[in-house]
């Protein structure tokens, strides 16, 4: 089991390598062309998944699947829906009938996922400290807010223009790290967060330096205020997680006291 963690773990950083160079096999992954910023975006989302899967595999902290689990079944469900209440205008993007499948086939295997790793316990089961249950509870409602914007393909919501169906996907994406977190604040224990911590650090570094390079050069008058924003939630991510995973002793990524 471990194996095939660190094996998925591994895979995933290829893809976020592939996106983030725009490399062509990678690129056609995407079932549609779309902009520089956009493919460095869905590079930090392997990312932010490969992490807590390798951390998952190397600390032995099956549990913690429960959480990321149930982010892609809420994403994957979503998607699912959007498919089959918009279908005629899905059929100009992708092909149809592959989506459904992915995303039905997804689903279930998530909803799988989180039935067997509900009946695990976490191993690192002490309690975090509440400036995290404050900081979870706050990405927790960017993330549904954003999400239901991007899902409603309202403009400007990110720091730069989306195509709609670019946005959809986002949005659902956003609205399944929404359940990610809120599942951090109902078993806010170290084995359901330190994986989290990691997954939105990778995040937070890929996209901090071509976002302020985006802030000094590319960025359009329109957009100015959601990449302050953007950055600003980036910055203290980073920052939360640097210090509970590297800095504060009873949190690092790999330490566990003899009491647990």
């Amino acid at each position: 089991m471990r194996f095939i963690f660190i094996v998925v773990g591994l895979g995933l950083l290829v893809l976020c390598l592939g996106f983030a160079l725009r490399l062509p096999w990678a690129l056609g992954l995407w079932p549609w062309e779309d902009g520089k910023l956009s493919y460095l975006f869905i590079a930090s989302i392997c990312a932010g998944i490969a992490l807590p899967v390798l951390w998952i595999g190397l600390a032995k902290e099956y549990a913690a699947v429960q959480a990321g689990a149930l982010d892609f079944a809420m994403m994957y469900a979503g998607l699912l829906a959007t498919l089959l209440i918009s279908y005629p205008a899905v059929q100009e993007w992708m092909v149809l009938s592959f989506a459904l499948d992915l995303c039905t086939f997804s689903l279930i295997l998530n909803l799988g996922l989180y039935a067997w790793s509900r009946k695990i316990p976490f191993k690192y089961n002490q309690p975090i400290p509440a400036l995290l249950r404050f900081s979870f509870g706050l990405f927790f409602l960017a993330l549904v807010i954003v999400g239901i914007s991007l899902v409603w393909r309202l403009p400007h919501i990110f720091p730069w223009p989306l195509k709609p169906q670019t946005s959809i996907v986002f949005g659902w994406i956003y609205l399944g790290a929404a359940v990610y977190f809120l599942y951090g604040l109902i078993y806010p224990v170290w084995g359901n967060v330190k994986g989290q911590l990691a997954g939105f650090l990778a995040y937070d570094l890929i996209l901090i330096g071509p976002f302020i390079q985006h802030l000094m050069a590319t960025v359009k008058p329109e957009h100015q205020l959601s990449l302050w924003v953007y950055l600003s939630v980036l910055v203290y991510s980073a920052i939360l997680a640097i210090y509970y995973l590297f800095v504060h002793r009873q949190s690092r990524l790999f330490f566990k006291s003899a009491s647990l």
